[in-house]
């Protein structure tokens, strides 16, 4: 038994020293490289040239620039209207669409206001070198996966992504974070989250923290395919 309990350690101790044990925080992006700065000007004239928010969102050749301050305003500036996607087409995990209405405190839909959603991979993660970043609002802030919508008309959106994973080694159960400003800006943001009835960590306990944080608990539908979906309005205060 003593043999056995020194092998373990040794193991441990081997993954350890070379770097096998999962990371648990990352360093938000450095300054912009010229590589890097490059990427994000062929961003910002990809837009010049009338393509869209959502053409860069899901194209893999941009995704190292996802992390990045100004290309994340870019995406801002020109937010989409109605659907857009976290995700490429090569993203891992199930996938998943989220679509609802956002409504006023009076239960009117909203046109035109500003949703941002981020969250973390099929893993975990919100990084792909580790599940957080050591920054203060880092998770907010640098994302791998998000997107920026205005919300249409009628006050719909769609977001089209894969089903996030709570974070490794935590029992929160798997979320989406969302944040909607009316339109017209203004101090009344709305900072929620959208979670899933259907999550192994959504215990009894959980379903009571949940709702008194606000967050919705929606109910998951799923396809013989695979594919799931969720509908989930959110409602300004």
């Amino acid at each position: 038994m003593i043999d056995l309990d020194r092998a373990i350690v040794a193991v441990a101790l081997f993954a350890l020293l070379s770097g096998a044990v999962e990371p648990k925080f990352t360093d938000p992006p450095p300054e912009e490289s010229p590589a890097m700065r490059g990427l994000i000007d062929k961003a910002k004239a990809y837009f010049a040239a009338g393509r869209s928010a959502e053409d860069l969102l899901i194209d893999p050749h941009f995704l190292p620039a996802h992390e990045y301050p100004r290309f994340r305003e870019l995406i801002r500036e020109h937010a989409v209207t109605g659907r857009a996607s976290l995700v490429t087409p090569e993203e891992p995990g199930p996938p998943l669409t989220v679509s609802g209405t956002v409504l006023d405190a009076a239960g009117v839909p909203v046109k035109g206001a500003l949703m941002y959603a981020y969250q973390t991979s099929a893993k975990g993660w919100y990084s792909d070198r580790a599940p957080h970043y050591a920054a203060g609002s880092g998770d907010e802030k640098h994302a791998r996966l998000f997107a920026y919508l205005k919300s249409d008309d009628r006050g719909r959106y769609e977001l089209r992504t894969v089903r996030p994973a709570g974070y490794p080694g935590s029992d929160l159960p798997g979320h989406i974070h969302v944040e909607i400003t009316p339109p017209g800006g203004g101090s009344k943001v709305l900072v929620t989250e959208i979670r899933f009835d259907d999550d192994p960590r959504m215990t009894p306990a959980m379903v009571e923290q949940s709702k008194k944080e606000g967050f919705l608990i929606s109910g998951v539908t799923k396809s013989a395919q695979g594919s799931q979906h969720v509908t989930a309005d959110l409602r300004l205060r």
